[in-house]
């Protein structure tokens, strides 16, 4: 059953008496009144409106334990097959379709106060006989953040392990020579986040993205977090002319960056949803690379 929080708008007649709500078991109603179970008529549970100070019939309504002497405080045979809930505000007997049954798509385009509004008909007959209905816009009670949310959270608690790029030949490199890229880290496995009510995000060792620094460009190189082959590159120029590292010499500044596929868990169980995001990438850390030119000279 769909718990309304509160109506901003009415379109079409006024429903009498106070805002009408979908019930629960208790609601607070318009000047501090409350929904209370007033007893169940043909298998529907009614409802009636208890205000500070007010002595409704029925005796208690606090659902103390329901004594029989409880009276519907209306007539809901007037209201009977009208709508998808039953109940009763003071001796007006009401029904409520929430939403209504109009298709979504055929809801009005106007006067929505936001995009979670959902259209709402209502129909309330009096003890006298009198009859009034309309529609309403209703914000539906906020149940907390969706998986999607929880997701998204867990996803930023995601926290990348500290790193700096090795290369050989250690501290110069040569034109023309494969020069080995890895990352120095000792988180080199899978990374998990805090939990966000449950939803944990797990990020797997994908790539690493690495940058020579000498105008290539970015490129994707094989996961690398030990010194080996798995991932070089092969400088076409010296680094004369750049920026110097700190022993003075000219050197290309060099980065990278570890790359991880992303899935989300949720309780232990896979969460598959779409639109979330399925990769995280950890900051850039770079290192100074000088790379010579060897020339040969040949004599007889």
């Amino acid at each position: 059953m769909l718990i309304v929080r509160r109506a901003l708008a009415v379109v079409g007649a006024v429903v009498l008496g106070a805002a009408l709500l979908v019930p629960a078991s208790s609601a607070v109603a318009a000047d501090d009144c409350t929904l209370v179970e007033a007893g169940i008529v043909d298998g529907v549970m009614t409802y009636q409106t208890v205000c500070p100070g007010d002595e409704q019939a029925g005796g208690d309504h606090g659902g103390g334990g329901g004594s029989g002497d409880a009276t519907p405080a209306c007539d809901t045979s007037t209201v009977e097959n009208v709508g998808d809930y039953v109940f009763c505000v003071g001796t007006t007997a009401c029904a409520v379709n929430n939403p209504s049954h109009i298709d979504e798509d055929e809801w009005p385009t106007e006067g929505r106060p936001g995009p979670d509004y959902i259209y709402t008909f209502k129909w309330c007959t009096t003890a006298a006989g009198d009859t009034d209905y309309g529609w309403s816009w209703y914000l539906p009670e906020d149940d907390g953040p969706s998986l999607e949310e929880l997701a998204r959270q867990a996803f930023g608690e995601l926290a990348a392990p500290d790193f700096s790029v090795g290369f050989n030949p250690p501290g110069r490199t040569i034109v023309g020579y494969d020069t080995w890229l890895w990352a120095r880290t000792g988180q080199a496995g899978a990374l998990r986040g805090t939990s966000a009510q449950g939803v944990v995000a797990v990020a797997q060792p994908a790539h690493m993205d690495v940058d020579p620094g000498d105008g290539t460009g970015t490129r994707a190189c094989p996961w690398s977090t030990s010194e080996s082959a798995d991932c070089s590159v092969t400088y076409v120029r010296s680094s004369a002319g750049q920026q110097a590292d700190g022993s003075g010499d000219p050197a290309y500044r060099a980065r990278a960056r570890l790359v991880y596929d992303v899935h989300f868990e949720q309780n232990g169980t896979r969460l598959d949803l779409d639109g979330l995001p399925t990769t995280f990438a950890s900051p850039w850390s770079s290192v100074a690379i000088p790379v010579a030119e060897v020339q040969s000279v040949v004599s007889p």
